[in-house]
């Protein structure tokens, strides 16, 4: 999901069930994406998401605030979504 939208090769650490992107550039911002999922029981999951945004200045990246709960809640909903067809197409 994070590669369609526009993140290239996020690292996955499977152990650690984290998924980290590096930055995408969009003028001038960045954003980045860490995911951890924590399995709490035999079918529940806790899903930790962290989206890291900049804007650049004279002074270098500083840290800014570009998303707010619709982005989250949009970008949960298209998570649970994937979730959902990955789930559709069995072992």
């Amino acid at each position: 999901m994070l590669k369609e939208k526009g993140y290239t090769d996020p690292i996955v650490d499977v152990e650690k069930g984290k998924v980290e992107t590096d930055y995408i550039i969009q003028g001038d911002f960045r954003a980045k994406v860490e995911a951890t999922v924590k399995k709490l029981d035999r079918r529940e999951r806790e899903v930790v998401l962290v989206v890291t945004t900049q804007k650049k200045t004279k002074e270098g990246w500083k840290p800014t605030k570009m998303l707010g709960k619709a982005q989250y809640d949009r970008f949960f909903d298209e998570m649970e979504m994937h979730i959902y067809r990955e789930m559709g197409k069995g072992d």
